[in-house]
């Protein structure tokens, strides 16, 4: 059997989670051709985009908007730049809601050099970027360093009796695409469609994360009424409905409108971040959905259920192929391969 024969082989997979040996064989002919003007022959519509989210603040509150550019790094709407800040300890490693739920209700808003933030029951804070005077400042995400811009004490106050109730122990930083360039990711066998240079800067790995709605409803008719959530528990930046649940595992090449064209990375492996509410910042005490999706979600190739163990997947994770504005309502093309 050729290349060309075992990508059509690979394509003809049903609905489901494709073993790291079929995923090889299509990678194989994908690094050989590099992106999707020389690897899709055509393209088919799977869906339509239903919500755009962009998370200034990673861990924090996301906005909904209408349209966003895709740009390298993430999308951008206007002043909002997904995951352009970051909340750090004294020891500048990132805090995050799996520790801290209540961060899920911290609320940015940007306009012009000014950043609002409030939550529940605390007065808001209102104070300048402080990009291009800012002291520079290494910090870490998941172990890799990264320089960004301290953002102040005022932010650093606000945000420690938040979150730590008293004065100290958290800071804000921040870095705008316009000085970054990606975090290189650490490729292993088991993600053979990741690239070094798949990932953002302060996102866990990719700068874009699509779920499709269909998942999400089928995933609560596997849980009681009261357990039943929402795609803002897998915080997607894209969320699309109009296809078959789970049907975008199989996707490897996504176009978006008539411009942004995006490249699967590989499936999210779901967390315990999964389990908090976005609306109350509390964890769920019987770990749902998350206990739920271990029972039908887990990694069915060997090689990547050594690597991510008992995480579920849901989801997947994308890099850019082609930049563009995407907007809600936009068709959702899958490519051909």
């Amino acid at each position: 059997m050729d290349v060309r024969q075992s990508v059509v082989l690979a394509v003809g997979v049903g609905v489901g989670l494709l073993t790291a040996a079929a995923a090889y064989k299509l990678y194989v002919r994908s690094s050989q051709m590099k992106n999707s003007k020389q690897l899709v022959k055509g393209w088919k519509a799977c869906g339509v985009v239903s919500q755009i989210h962009i998370f200034p603040i990673k861990s924090c509150q996301g906005i909904q908007v209408e349209e966003a550019d895709a740009c390298e790094m993430g999308l951008v709407n206007g002043e909002l730049q997904d995951r352009s800040f970051m909340v750090v300890n004294e020891n500048n490693n990132f805090l995050h809601a799996r520790i801290h739920p209540t961060m899920v209700l911290i609320k940015v808003s940007i306009s012009g050099n000014k950043v609002e933030l409030t939550a529940p029951s605390t007065e808001s804070i209102t104070f300048p970027i402080l990009s291009q005077s800012g002291t520079e400042v290494k910090v870490r995400v998941w172990g890799d360093e990264v320089t960004a811009f301290d953002c102040g004490d005022q932010a650093a106050q606000w945000l420690s009796q938040y979150i730590f109730q008293k004065d100290s122990g958290a800071r804000l930083v921040h870095l705008p695409y316009t000085r970054v360039s990606p975090r290189p990711l650490k490729t292993k066998p088991c993600f053979p469609w990741m690239r070094k240079t798949d990932g953002a800067v302060f996102t866990d790995y990719t700068p874009f994360h699509l779920l499709s709605t269909e998942s999400v409803q089928d995933l609560n008719s596997r849980l009681t009424d009261e357990k039943e959530v929402s795609t803002l528990n897998f915080r997607p930046t894209i969320t699309i409905s109009g296809c078959q649940p789970y049907e975008e595992d199989e996707w490897r090449f996504i176009r978006i409108g008539e411009e942004a064209v995006f490249r699967y990375v590989n499936g999210c492996s779901r967390c315990v971040l999964t389990t908090i509410d976005p609306a109350a910042g509390i964890k769920d005490p019987e770990q749902e959905p998350l206990q739920t999706l271990r029972k039908y979600r887990l990694a069915e190739d060997p090689l990547l259920r050594k690597a991510i163990g008992e995480s579920p997947l849901l989801g997947i994770n994308l890099s850019l192929d082609q930049p563009g504005r995407i907007r809600v309502s936009d068709v959702v093309y899958v490519g051909q391969l």
